[in-house]
């Protein structure tokens, strides 16, 4: 299925119009939330970057935008700002090649780290982002974006994210994307529903208790030294599960070596 779309650097009018449309079919923006290509032109001249994804008809199915920033210690990283793929190819692996695509472009620029931001009630991009990619977790923002968004798809729930920290030199991500999967114990967890989305459908008092039990138990186990490095679902078909270890700082520890 991916081998059926080509992915590239965005770098036209025509390519940012298309990124313009897919945040309005993916996420249901109205024009107020909607980055303008004025911005992806910007972001372009800027240090940034945007990589969409192409089928055969060079129609945008999906595309990933990053921005550069830089830590409060002043070492440049990138920010990828968002990432949208049209919902029927979703899990076609679309996603992670263009989150490649930003390892790729981020190793070649000698930037040591991408970061970005997820809903933690999202079990499919739990295991993209961390599983797959290699990413891990040391920061939980309360209702990051406050209630003011348009899209339909935050109605009814703070819009609490995880933070995910994607060190892209490091052993670690060269693992997770290689498929090694690490077999060391988780010290504690925390459950989140297999689909989220079904549950705010059936009953949103549901859904919002779940936010704040997985919020709970972020905040719990972040204050005591632990990360999130790991993801697992459960083969039965009951709720997934968050996993965090003991902080070694192991991915500044491997960037400091080189």
């Amino acid at each position: 299925m991916t081998s059926e779309y080509t992915i590239r650097e965005c770098t036209t009018i025509e390519d940012f119009a298309g990124c313009i449309n897919l945040q309005r079919v993916v996420w249901q923006f109205e024009d107020l939330d909607v980055t303008p290509v004025r911005g992806f032109v910007v972001a372009r001249n800027s240090g940034g970057f945007t990589y969409g994804a192409f089928d055969a008809h060079d129609q945008m199915v999906g595309f990933a935008h990053a921005l550069p920033a830089f830590t409060p210690e002043q070492k440049p990283y990138y920010y990828s700002q968002m990432m949208a793929v049209l919902s029927h190819l979703r899990n076609t692996g679309i996603g992670a090649r263009l989150k490649l695509a930003q390892r790729d472009h981020a190793l070649r620029t000698g930037i040591p780290l991408i970061t970005w931001t997820f809903d933690p009630l999202q079990s499919r991009n739990a295991y993209l982002n961390i599983i797959k990619l290699g990413g891990v977790v040391r920061t939980y923002k309360i209702n990051f974006y406050g209630h003011a968004s348009s899209s339909t798809l935050h109605r009814g729930l703070d819009t609490d994210r995880l933070f995910v920290e994607w060190w892209v030199n490091s052993q670690h991500v060269a693992d997770a994307v290689a498929g090694k999967r690490r077999t060391d114990a988780p010290v504690a967890s925390v459950e989140v529903p297999r689909d989220i989305e079904a549950i705010k459908h059936r009953n949103m008092q549901e859904a919002q208790n779940w936010q704040a039990q997985i919020r709970a138990g972020f905040q719990k186990y972040l204050s005591e030294g632990l990360y999130c490095a790991g993801f697992e679902t459960d083969a039965d078909g009951g709720h997934s599960r968050y996993l965090f270890y003991q902080d070694e700082h192991q991915e500044e520890k491997e960037l400091a070596r080189g």
